[in-house]
């Protein structure tokens, strides 16, 4: 059989774990990956700290031969595993108990620093850079930015990994994401430790929640030490964040002052206030949430020689930990079944494979995103944080945590 030729649109945490996945494989599988940024480090916002899980994230690094690597870098500690809930005074209502010496079976890595090492790991020619999808055609011809083109029966199999608003997708099918009527804005405390110790030891090395009202204030760790916060309320618009921005006259430190006095016209206290104006203003950005319509998720007919893979295929908001750990379960499902494909000499099974895979996926991904619909519309309900301890003691099955 001759190799399987598979491009996979996006150089994110889950397409670069699926090439690797297929990279590994004994038979030849040629992989090229078609990235919209000009180089590795071309982009300017990095994102926060990720937790991978046993039977997902974990699993597929095993499986590509990287666990190694992973570890060199990722954070075990049991403490940066933490979390806090507390109300909008600051007052803490649940801990997530940890203990000073006991290994973390969630370890922890930035989202940037888990993208490097994937990276690190690939050879050089495995990457096209600076390929920015404009239209696929109906043919299936991919056409970038550049004015370049390929076309997709130069390839066995074409993955759309490249996110919320995936080009690939729109060639799949008509579903897009819909606002989750959740937005705000991600800022940065770049030296807590130093500048603000209250603020580090309020936050810990995990992840704290302020919740109240609709509204919440998240500070999370990072692996550099610095706080990444987000300011976030339910029931505004995405508008909001773009009318903003104009009314501050593009002035970010004008747009901060702005955020904290919506907190505190809601009585939020002066100590979380001043989280606020903690932050760098130069490093302030907006930041909408999407997710699909749930309660039954987003499935597509299949269309041969395509497939998604990824918050392409399952944008969720952040509030159950899943998004990037479901989309390596979903490259490490997907290279299986490529991989047996290919190891059987049966490339005529190809698009049988990748059905299957849909359809395992569809099934997997329902429960975890309801879990996060449910966390998200627990956690920013007007009776947060009281309500949302109340929803996770009843599936827990236990009482709830005494403030």
């Amino acid at each position: 059989m001759s190799p399987l030729n598979v491009a996979i649109i996006g150089a994110g945490p889950v397409g670069l774990t699926l090439a690797h996945l297929l990279l590994v494989s004994p038979s030849k599988i040629n992989v090229t990956i078609f990235e919209r940024d000009a180089s590795s480090s071309s982009r300017t916002t990095k994102g926060g700290t990720l937790d991978l899980h046993d039977d997902t994230g974990l699993a597929a690094l095993d499986a590509a031969g990287l666990r190694p690597a992973f570890d060199r870098i990722a954070r075990y500690d049991a403490r940066s595993g933490g979390m806090i809930i507390a109300d909008s005074q600051g007052k803490t209502v649940f801990e997530m108990p940890v203990e000073e010496g006991e290994a973390n079976t969630r370890p922890e890595i930035d989202r940037e620093d888990l993208k490097t090492m994937l990276l690190d790991a690939l050879p050089e020619s495995t990457i096209r850079w600076g390929s920015r999808v404009s239209s696929i055609t109906p043919d299936g011809t991919i056409h970038f930015s550049d004015g370049s083109q390929i076309e997709a029966i130069q390839y066995d199999l074409v993955v759309g990994a490249d996110g919320a608003w995936s080009k690939v997708r729109t060639h799949i099918t008509d579903t897009k994401p819909v606002f989750a009527g959740l937005s705000g804005w991600e800022m940065h405390i770049p030296n807590p430790d130093v500048t603000h110790p209250e603020i580090a030891s309020a936050v810990g090395h995990g992840l704290y929640f302020a919740l109240g009202g609709g509204r919440g204030i998240v500070g999370q760790r990072l692996g550099s030490g610095a706080i990444m916060l987000y300011a976030m309320a339910s029931g505004e618009s995405p508008d909001n964040l773009k009318d903003a921005l104009a009314a501050s006259g593009g002035d970010l430190a004008q747009l901060r002052e702005r955020v904290r006095e919506e907190y505190a016209a809601e009585g939020w206290s002066k100590e979380l206030l001043a989280w606020i104006d903690a932050a760098k203003p130069e490093m302030l950005r907006g930041w909408p949430l999407y997710e699909y319509v749930l309660p039954d998720g987003h499935v597509w007919t299949h269309r041969k020689g395509w497939t998604l893979v990824g918050d392409a295929a399952h944008v969720m908001t952040p509030f159950a930990g899943e998004g990037v750990n479901a989309g390596m379960r979903d490259a490490l499902e997907l290279s299986k079944r490529i991989r047996a494909v290919v190891e059987a000499s049966r490339k005529e099974a190809l698009d049988g494979a990748v059905v299957e895979y849909e359809q395992e996926m569809f099934v997997r991904l329902r429960e975890v995103m309801t879990e996060t619909y449910n966390n998200k519309q627990g956690m920013f309900s007007k009776d947060a944080p009281e309500s949302f301890l109340a929803k996770m003691a009843e599936i827990m099955g236990g009482p709830p945590p005494d403030p």
